[in-house]
């Protein structure tokens, strides 16, 4: 009779995975004077924030804390691991927004304090594209933006789709950054030579708008699009303002 085959272990940062952490977590004593999750992710975020992801190892996180490498697998089982929970580390940061009067005026805050966080660091910021963001903190900010808009006055539904869209607005916004698209004055100037020395006869509309290609920096920019999507988020027809009525 053969053996029935192991079920292989859940994918980090799977929601399956974040099921069973939770539950850990919810059982498990602190040691006292013992390694904390807490101060295991702020060495890692440390070093990823001065030296790049690839300096960060588990080696290399338990020689910045002093201790056995050994020590580390108590709270994250393998790197895969340290980095899902240094992704929602970085969420900690994130001042989440004061209700207001004015729902955009609280989104827009909500998506430029998220924005600051990512921008403050790019070393960890293309981890936000590689799964689900299911921790703790991603929790604490789901719950809040998501209350906050149907409290506004949002059905849930669209309550769900803003969130998810500002979220995922902020996120690209924060890998264009992390990969050098935000440009300098110095590289806006030269990718304006670039595109003014165009042959006229291809690239004519190109040529005649060199510089305003390159006049807004990634700041103005992000504003812009922030802006245009609560524009077109304030026109749809199931807007509180809208269900009000006369």
């Amino acid at each position: 009779m053969s053996t029935p085959a192991a079920t292989p272990p859940p994918q980090p940062g799977s929601a399956s995975w974040w099921r069973q952490r939770y539950a850990d977590r919810a059982g498990r004593r602190p040691r006292v004077g013992g390694l904390s999750l807490e101060a295991i992710t702020g060495a890692a975020l440390e070093i990823a924030d001065r030296d790049g992801l690839d300096a960060l190892t588990m080696r290399r996180l338990a020689d910045h804390l002093g201790t056995r490498h050994t020590s580390l697998y108590r709270h994250v089982a393998s790197r895969e691991e340290l980095l899902v929970e240094l992704v929602d580390r970085v969420l900690a940061e994130v001042v989440l927004p004061a209700e207001q009067p004015d729902w955009r005026a609280a989104v827009a805050a909500g998506a430029r304090a998220f924005r600051r966080v990512l921008r403050d660091h790019p070393a960890v910021a293309p981890l936000f594209v590689a799964g689900q963001l299911l921790g703790p903190n991603a929790m604490r900010a789901r719950e809040h933006g998501l209350g906050l808009l149907i409290r506004a006055g949002w059905p849930p539904a669209s309550a769900v789709h803003i969130y998810l869209t500002l979220m995922h607005f902020v996120i690209g916004a924060a890998q264009m950054d992390a990969g050098g698209a935000a440009r300098t004055a110095d590289q806006r100037a030269a990718m304006a030579d670039l595109f003014a020395s165009l042959p006229a006869d291809t690239h004519p509309v190109v040529r005649k708008h060199a510089e305003l290609l390159n006049t807004p920096d990634s700041d103005q920019e992000f504003d812009f699009g922030l802006q245009s999507l609560l524009d077109g988020i304030g026109s749809r027809p199931d807007h509180p303002d809208h269900a009000e009525g006369p």
